[in-house]
């Protein structure tokens, strides 16, 4: 599995140059410049939503029918590796509704009860399996995967580097242009306005056909960064 892709991207900035007035007894100015970068990182943990729904004469039945359907698929779980810590139920539901059965469609009251568990896969290798595990033990419905990160700060790094060096290189392009040269770094801002978030990726779940196993491909998910950054210029 590929753990990082490090294909930097930088976005144009922005300068704001200002320099001293003719006749000022100072020769020293600022220039301020936002830079930005983005790397891709692959994901390791994944996270899905699996649930059982079971119908039935009663309420009490529709219940017992989805704790035994829901005790299956935590069974089939655990099985490929996700410990019991990583599985929570999201939600219980019992509802009825009436439906018209036999050859005279007569009126009944039939009862469904729905259990949704939350599933956090931390080994992103077995996600297929916990996949085709739920299927097997009955689950009627899976939503997911989605992937992220153990660590919520992957790539941060790498992004803002890539940012600090889009700033740079414009801080000199543009103090060159008016005949300066950049003397020094006067603040630096990460993230300013706190506008820029990670681009979810895209990675649908796979449905199998009989014996055949799911695959799922966590890809890369791209991570930003921006910085503000004020720099000193003198002339060249």
């Amino acid at each position: 599995m590929r753990r990082y892709k490090w294909a930097v991207a930088a976005v144009a900035a922005v300068a704001l140059i200002s320099v001293p007035a003719a006749g000022a007894d100072t020769t020293a100015g600022t220039l301020s410049v936002e830079g930005s970068g983005s790397v891709f990182v692959a994901p390791d943990v994944a996270d899905l939503s699996v649930s059982v729904a079971r119908s039935a004469v009663s309420s009490r039945q529709a219940l017992s029918a989805a704790n035994r359907g829901t005790d299956a698929v935590v069974r089939a779980i655990r099985s490929v590796g996700v410990p019991a810590s990583d599985i929570q139920t999201e939600d219980v539901s019992v509802s009825s509704r009436i439906v018209r059965v036999g050859s005279d469609k007569h009126r009944e009251r039939q009862w469904t009860a729905s259990e949704s568990l939350a599933i956090h896969v931390t080994n992103i290798k077995i996600v297929g399996s916990v996949i085709d595990g739920a299927t097997r033990a009955g689950a009627n419905t899976i939503n997911g995967p989605t992937f992220s990160f153990s660590d919520p700060s992957a790539g941060k790094i790498a992004a803002t580097r890539a940012a600090i060096a889009d700033a740079r290189r414009r801080a000199d392009d543009a103090a060159a242009a008016i005949g300066y040269q950049v003397s020094g770094v006067q603040s630096v801002q990460l993230d300013p306005q706190n506008q820029v978030l990670p681009v979810a990726g895209s990675a649908p779940s796979a449905s199998a056909g009989p014996g055949t196993p799911t695959t799922v491909h966590p890809g890369t998910e791209e991570v930003d960064a921006e910085v503000e950054i004020v720099y000193t210029i003198a002339p060249a």
